[in-house]
């Protein structure tokens, strides 16, 4: 049998190592999505040529300030994010690229994997003639995730303010 002092250690040191791991699983197995779509009275190739056009972002982007890099699967972006009162930058890679219908990319929470990990998905659906249903989701996995939520739903205005802005590209440009 194991002396007290020598059992209590063990549980003092155990417990929160249980916990974390608690935290870790629920926040992996319970992922938490933020979504928004928009309808923009435009082709699919359009709204998809504004979408891929990262140099252009800092001239109609109002979420994604400045973004650099090819979009090719497991290919590394740097974008510049508004976030708070400044902004970060985020170095997502990126895992789907469907011409005309998806872009989809994944990053850390400030560098940190399994704290925060986020998947950004960009979807294109035909909606009509020369119409398309424009959705843009985040699904958030991590040990931090279940004390975010706040933070996270805050996502939706950064969101909504991004496809107006795109709705307002993609309907004006020509061609």
């Amino acid at each position: 049998m194991l002396p007290f002092m020598f059992r209590r250690l063990i549980a003092g040191i155990l417990a929160p190592v249980i916990v974390l791991v608690g935290f870790y699983l629920w926040g992996n197995g319970h992922p938490y999505t933020v979504t928004r779509s928009v309808e923009i009275a435009a082709s699919a190739a359009k709204v998809w040529d504004v979408l891929t056009d990262l140099p252009a972002y800092d001239h109609w982007n109002p979420e994604i300030t400045s973004a650099e890099g090819h979009l090719a699967k497991d290919a590394t972006l740097t974008l510049r994010v508004r976030s708070g009162g400044g902004t970060d930058t985020v170095r997502p890679s990126v895992t789907i690229v469907t011409p005309g219908r998806e872009l989809r990319w994944q990053s850390r929470f400030r560098d940190i994997g399994h704290l925060a990990d986020g998947e950004q998905r960009f979807t294109i659906e035909a909606a009509g003639p020369d119409r398309v249903r424009f959705t843009q989701a985040q699904t958030f996995r991590g040990i931090a995730v279940p004390f975010m939520h706040g933070t996270l739903a805050s996502s939706c205005s950064r969101f909504d303010a991004m496809n107006a802005a795109l709705k307002t590209r993609a309907e004006s440009k020509k061609g």
